[in-house]
């Protein structure tokens, strides 16, 4: 649905007639813009959301503004989801393929990560990271003084592939700037660190990921992030079974990955128990960050 058509239903349902809208304005006005034959001005969708008391969530979720974005996400999530699904995974696969061959703007460029990074271990159609991608994506945000929400998600993702000296100055400049920046947190803020950190522990940087887990705790001091808080808590444990040793760690993993059971995560439960036996047989020999699992955390 167009925004106009939504407001037009909002108005309807909640008994309103036109001339109670945008009362400075002859009502013609608004039915011409009710009817999509006149542009919506920013000032009068607020003062109709207003007059309706209509969150931007109201709106929004029946008129989405990144409806392409939206269906990726459904797309991707799904694919993840259901490996064997041979006409999604087409979909998916089309999609990357067109990526491919134009410039893309930021959202198509962390699309294109995103596939790159969790599907290449998966799918032999889709190719894995280069070295110049990710010098490419370094240069690109290394050289930013503010951070988006498609910097965050391709930061995010990039975390696995980055050397640790190159990690390490992206997450100083994002959670540690001389100057607080004024942005907007979002998920992959804070998966940014829970990514940074399982990286450094697949590498035996112990006190590096020791250093992130503290950060970590640090910028989500109220726990609003339940997925985050209970991620985050997974990998401090299983950094402590293998710093300190002592069983009650790797039990506290074992009981996580029950519950992530009994509550139908099955997908997760057994991602984190692949993670878990990686990383403890990584005790014993080198593995490949390119061959390092991707967890799909479900938000």
């Amino acid at each position: 649905m167009e925004v106009y058509e939504v407001l037009k239903l909002f108005r309807k349902q909640l008994g309103f007639a036109q001339k109670e809208i945008l009362t400075d304005l002859d009502p013609s006005v608004y039915s011409r813009i009710e009817n999509g034959k006149q542009e919506l001005k920013i000032t009068d969708l607020k003062k109709i959301m207003n007059t309706l008391s209509l969150l931007p969530e109201e709106v929004f979720t029946l008129a989405p503004l990144d409806l392409e974005q939206r269906i990726f996400k459904k797309l991707y999530s799904y694919c993840a989801q259901n490996i064997q699904d041979k006409t999604a995974k087409q979909d998916l696969v089309n999609y990357y393929i067109e990526l491919s061959s134009k410039n893309k703007n930021l959202r198509e460029l962390s699309n294109y990560f995103a596939i790159k990074s969790y599907f290449s271990q998966l799918w032999d159609e889709i190719d894995g990271v280069s070295r110049e991608e990710l010098e490419h994506i370094y240069f690109l945000l290394s050289n930013k003084k503010y951070y988006q929400h498609y910097d965050y998600i391709i930061i995010r993702n990039a975390m696995k592939f980055f050397e640790k000296e190159k990690a390490d100055a992206l997450i100083q400049r994002i959670f540690l700037p001389e100057t607080k920046p004024k942005t907007v947190i979002n998920d992959s803020f804070y998966y940014i660190l829970l990514n940074a950190i399982t990286s450094r522990i697949y590498e035996k940087e112990y006190t590096l990921a020791r250093k992130y887990i503290y950060l970590a705790k640090k910028n989500d001091k109220e726990g609003k992030d339940f997925h985050y808080q209970t991620h985050l808590k997974y990998l401090e444990n299983l950094l402590d079974y293998i710093t300190i040793g002592d069983y009650q760690y790797i039990q506290r993993i074992h009981e996580y990955i029950h519950l992530l059971k009994d509550i139908g995560d099955t997908i997760l439960a057994g991602q984190i128990s692949i993670d878990v036996k990686l990383v403890l047989d990584n005790e014993k020999r080198h593995i490949d960050k390119n061959d390092f699992p991707v967890i799909l955390i479900k938000k």
